[in-house]
């Protein structure tokens, strides 16, 4: 049993991790949002927000935003709501499902804050390809990931590195090994913007229209021990 399902099985253990990640989304969103503009956005879509702290921020400083905190059904059915400011839950709209299997479809934007770190390179290209799928033409992704960085340099993400592997099996990467995660999506990644806690902002935008078989929505399927991404 994965990490993920555990979780969606013991919910008093979800809700220490849900917690958990919510306040280091605190610690670090006002850094995020000084090192990035989100003004231009209309509607952000969270794509594994958890229990929305980042989205809640984003909403509270800009009030034309409207927002969509997308995650898991379990994680979904656990929230009150994601402000406590009812002019900010008001304009957040909550969907639940797996970004393995299709992600909501109306944003501007979409943030993938901490979440392809969490999986091997070929989930996480899956994640990535619904992400593509769900977008317009003109819309943004956004990643929120730490770089790993040279050799022998930034111990932090060296740590993390090895955290999510033996945690999760899956990585840190460099920014250009995110980019090339990217361009197999049928995404452009067009630029990195650096943060404070070793985080950057990874910009990327369709690398084509979307009636390209890239876009098609990917799911994951058994196959015996093994889970295989395909096309649908």
């Amino acid at each position: 049993m994965g990490a993920w399902e555990y979780r969606a099985q013991h919910p008093e253990e979800a809700a220490v991790f849900n917690r958990a990640m919510a306040d280091l989304t605190r610690r670090s969103q006002r850094l995020i949002m000084d090192a990035y503009d989100f003004a231009g956005f209309a509607t952000v879509v969270d794509v594994g927000g958890g229990r929305g702290a980042l989205l809640a921020v984003l909403l509270a400083a800009h009030p034309h935003m409207r927002g969509v905190l997308f995650d898991q059904p379990h994680v979904i059915a656990s929230l009150d709501g994601i402000s406590a400011d009812p002019g900010v839950a008001a304009r957040c709209r909550t969907v639940a499902g797996s970004f393995f299997e299709n992600v909501p479809a109306e944003g501007d934007a979409y943030v993938l804050r901490a979440v392809l770190h969490d999986w091997d390179d070929a989930d996480a290209v899956a994640i990535l390809r619904n992400c593509r799928a769900a977008m317009r033409d003109d819309a943004t992704l956004l990643i929120i990931e730490r770089d790993l960085g040279p050799a022998n340099e930034l111990p932090g993400p060296k740590f993390s590195d090895l955290n999510m592997l033996v945690g999760l099996g899956g990585q840190e990467r460099t920014i250009d090994e995110y980019a090339h995660l990217m361009r197999q999506a049928g995404l452009r990644f067009i630029a990195s913007t650096p943060g404070a806690f070793d985080l950057h902002i990874g910009r990327a935008g369709p690398a084509a229209p979307r009636r390209s078989r890239c876009d098609a929505p990917v799911t994951r399927t058994g196959v015996g021990s093994q889970e295989v991404a395909r096309f649908t």
